[in-house]
C-alpha cells in the first residue's frame, strides 16, 4: 500500500514532518494527516511533491498499489 510505502521512506531519512512541510510548502498539518492515514487519497501532486523531498519517486511509493 501507498501509505505504508511513504511511511517507510519518511523513517529511512529521519525527516520530521515539519521538517517534510517546510520543503514542500506545504502545511504541516495535511503532511502530518497524510501520513497518520487520516488522508486516504490525497492529490498526486502532494504525494509527488513529498515523495520528491524523501528522495523517492511516485513509481516507488504507488509500486504495489492498484490504481
Amino acid at each position: 500500500m501507498w501509505l505504508d510505502n511513504i511511511k517507510e521512506l519518511k523513517k529511512s531519512t529521519g525527516m520530521s514532518a515539519k521538517q517534510i512541510a517546510e520543503a514542500t510548502s506545504l502545511p504541516e498539518r495535511t503532511v502530518t494527516r497524510i501520513f497518520s492515514g487520516e488522508t486516504d487519497n490525497p492529490y498526486v501532486d502532494t504525494l509527488h511533491r513529498i515523495v520528491k523531498v524523501l528522495g523517492g519517486s511516485l513509481d516507488d511509493i504507488l509500486a504495489d498499489t492498484k490504481v
